[in-house]
């Protein structure tokens, strides 16, 4: 049976309520068989990986010790990898040439989360958060990215926990009917 898996992603100034119910969602859908991506930053990230155990969590690092993560559920993109990432998040970016480098691999392992290391391995679903739903930010990259990839993006800036994990149950059920 294939693992579901989905990208666990939002504003780093997400408020402190949210970050309750994404931690809650992540075990939740640890608890039913999901995989969570997600990159390492504070706010959202965080909330989602400390919901979802280690061997159920992959977090894409921009940089090797981003944010002190570390541990075998830690990834940091090789350089060709890293290019690709960057290839498909410039496009999608309205100042990608005024970013500094870090920030470009910070936008660039967004596409990691959303399609895996190598492009080609999209994640089911995508959690996030963002003020009124918005496409903005860090976040918004990787909004942008899902939304250009087809992958459904629930938004609990949005939508209530509750109808996120109607619809979370809804693509599990599709997938892997009783």
């Amino acid at each position: 049976m294939a693992t579901l898996r989905y990208a666990g992603i939002g504003a780093r100034a997400t408020p402190a309520a949210v970050l309750d119910d994404m931690g809650v969602i992540a075990a939740w859908l640890a608890r039913t068989g999901w995989h969570l991506s997600s990159g390492g930053a504070d706010g959202a990230d965080s909330a989602f990986a400390k919901g979802a155990p280690a061997g159920q969590r992959t977090i894409w690092l921009p940089w090797r010790g981003y944010n002190g993560h570390r541990g075998t559920d830690c990834r940091v993109l090789s350089g060709p990898a890293l290019a690709a990432c960057m290839e498909v998040a410039a496009p999608l970016h309205p100042a990608w040439q005024r970013c500094s480098p870090a920030v470009r691999k910070l936008h660039a392992r967004n596409a990691a989360v959303l399609l895996g290391e190598t492009l080609d391995r999209p994640v089911d679903a995508c959690v996030a958060w963002s003020a009124q739903g918005r496409s903005e930010g860090g976040t918004g990259m990787a909004i942008r990215i899902a939304q250009a990839r087809g992958i459904p993006v629930f938004n609990l800036g949005s939508m209530s926990p509750r109808a996120v994990c109607e619809r979370l149950a809804a693509i599990r059920r599709a997938v892997h009917p009783s």
